[in-house]
C-alpha cells in the first residue's frame, strides 16, 4: 500500500519549492517531486540573478502580489540567515511612448510608487555606460534590484524539508491520475519510476513540463529558449558595476527588448527577452551558437558599446509563455483538488514566494486573499460547469 499524503507538488523550481515551503509549514503532509536536482540548468530558474521590480509595467495589478513577494523574501531571508535580495533600482529605458515605459509611469501613478523620470541628457549624466539618444527615456524606480537565484531556491527546498516535506529529486512524474474514475476529487495517484504514490491534493509547478503534465487541458503554452550572457567590459568598467549602474529593461521596438545587471564580480549579465526559438523542454540546443553571441553583441553595439569584451559565459534557460504573456495561477477546470500555475512568461521569478503563499491557499481553502483575476485558467479553458464529462486520463495527466 502506498504512503498517503496531503498534498503532492510536481515540479520544484521556484513556484514549486515556494509551495511545498508554505505547504510544509502550515502543517500539511507533503510530497515534493522534480525530474532534476533544482537548481538545476534544465529549466527557468538558473544563472545567479533575477530581478525584482515594483513599478510594474505589465499591469497595476501586479504590484500589490510583487510588494508581498518583497515582504516574503525578506523573511526568508532573515529565517536562512543569508542575503537573498541586493537593492540596485530598476531603470526602465525606452522612447517617450513606448509601452514599457508608460506601463511603469501607470503602475507608478495607481500605486503611488516614488520614480524619476530621465530624459537622454540626464541618462548621460547619471549612467555614461548607456548609449542615450536623443529621444531615449528612463524611468527610475528605488526599490528594485537582484534577487540571489539558487540561495532562494535552496532556501525554499531547504524550509519546506525543515518542516517535514518529503522531496524526491532527479524523480520524473511519469502518469498520474484519478483513484475513483467517478469522482472528481477522488485522490491523485503519482507514479515515477521509484513507485507508486497517493496523495489528497496536488499542485503541478513544473514550468516547461506542464503542458505535457496537463495535456487534456490542451492550454496554449509554448516553450522557448533563451540565453543570457556575461560579458567583461572593454572599456570602463567601474560603469557598469552595481552602485553605478541598476539593473535594467530596455524597449528599443518590437520584438526588441533585453535586460540586464551590473557586474558583481561575475561580468555584465543580460539577455534578449522576446521569444526566440520554441523548443522541446527535454530536446533543445542547450550550446551557445554562433548566432547568438552574434546577436547579442549587435545589440550591445547599439546600447552598451563599452561592454562587447570577452564573453566570459552564456547559458540558455527556458521561458513558458502563455498568449498574453500573464501568469497563469488557478484551480484545476475539472478537478477541484488539482491546482496548477505557469507563472512565468519570462516574468515570474521575483513573484515565487508570493506565488507558493498563493497555490498554497488555493490547494488548502479553494480561495486566497491574493488578487489572481489576471490569472485565471477560464481565460483559456472553459470553466467546469461548461464542460461534458471527459473520460479520466491515465497516462500523463488530466
Amino acid at each position: 500500500m502506498s504512503e498517503r499524503y496531503d498534498v503532492a507538488v510536481v515540479g520544484l523550481g521556484a513556484m514549486g519549492s515556494a509551495t511545498a515551503w508554505h505547504l510544509a509549514r502550515r502543517g500539511q503532509r507533503v510530497i515534493g517531486f522534480d525530474r532534476f536536482h533544482p537548481p538545476h540548468m534544465f529549466g527557468s530558474t538558473h544563472g545567479d540573478s533575477r530581478g525584482i521590480r515594483e513599478a510594474y509595467y505589465e499591469d497595476p495589478s501586479y504590484v500589490p502580489f510583487v510588494r508581498r513577494a518583497f515582504d516574503l523574501w525578506d523573511e526568508l531571508s532573515e529565517t536562512i540567515g543569508k542575503p537573498l535580495f541586493r537593492r540596485t533600482g530598476a531603470l526602465t529605458l525606452g522612447v517617450g511612448d513606448c509601452s514599457m515605459v508608460q506601463g511603469v509611469l501607470a503602475s507608478a501613478r495607481e500605486h503611488d510608487i516614488a520614480v524619476d523620470l530621465l530624459d537622454a541628457s540626464e541618462l548621460k549624466r547619471r549612467y555614461p555606460a548607456v548609449l542615450a539618444t536623443d529621444d531615449l527615456v528612463g524611468v527610475l524606480e528605488h526599490r528594485g534590484g537582484m534577487i540571489d537565484i539558487e540561495t532562494a531556491i535552496n532556501g525554499q527546498l531547504d524550509q519546506a524539508a525543515k518542516h517535514g516535506a518529503d522531496l524526491h529529486f532527479d524523480e520524473p512524474v511519469e502518469r498520474w491520475l484519478p483513484q475513483d474514475m467517478g469522482d472528481v476529487e477522488s485522490p491523485i495517484v503519482i507514479n515515477t519510476a521509484n513507485g507508486r504514490y497517493e496523495a489528497d491534493r496536488m499542485v503541478v509547478t513544473a514550468g516547461a513540463w506542464n503542458a505535457g503534465l496537463l495535456g487534456k487541458l490542451n492550454l496554449p503554452l509554448t516553450v522557448t529558449r533563451q540565453v543570457m550572457f556575461w560579458f567583461e567590459p572593454k572599456r570602463n568598467p567601474e560603469q557598469f558595476a552595481a552602485g553605478a549602474l541598476p539593473f535594467w529593461m530596455w524597449e528599443r521596438g518590437p520584438q526588441d527588448f533585453a535586460y540586464g545587471f551590473p557586474d558583481v564580480g561575475k561580468g555584465f549579465k543580460l539577455g534578449h527577452h522576446q521569444p526566440l526559438d520554441e523548443v522541446e523542454p527535454s530536446g533543445y540546443n542547450r550550446e551557445l551558437t554562433e548566432g547568438d553571441e552574434a546577436n547579442m553583441r549587435e545589440w550591445l553595439e547599439r546600447t552598451f558599446p563599452d561592454v562587447g569584451g570577452e564573453l566570459l559565459r552564456a547559458e540558455t534557460c527556458l521561458y513558458t509563455h502563455t498568449p498574453d504573456a500573464h501568469f497563469l495561477i488557478d484551480i484545476h477546470p475539472k478537478r477541484p483538488n488539482i491546482v496548477l500555475a505557469s507563472p512565468c512568461s519570462g516574468h515570474g521569478f521575483k513573484f515565487a514566494p508570493a506565488i507558493g503563499e498563493a497555490l498554497a491557499d488555493l490547494s488548502m481553502y479553494r480561495k486566497t486573499e491574493h488578487d489572481l483575476r489576471l490569472f485565471r485558467v477560464d481565460r483559456f479553458v472553459k470553466p467546469l460547469s461548461e464542460q461534458s464529462e471527459q473520460p479520466a486520463q491515465t497516462a500523463a495527466g488530466d
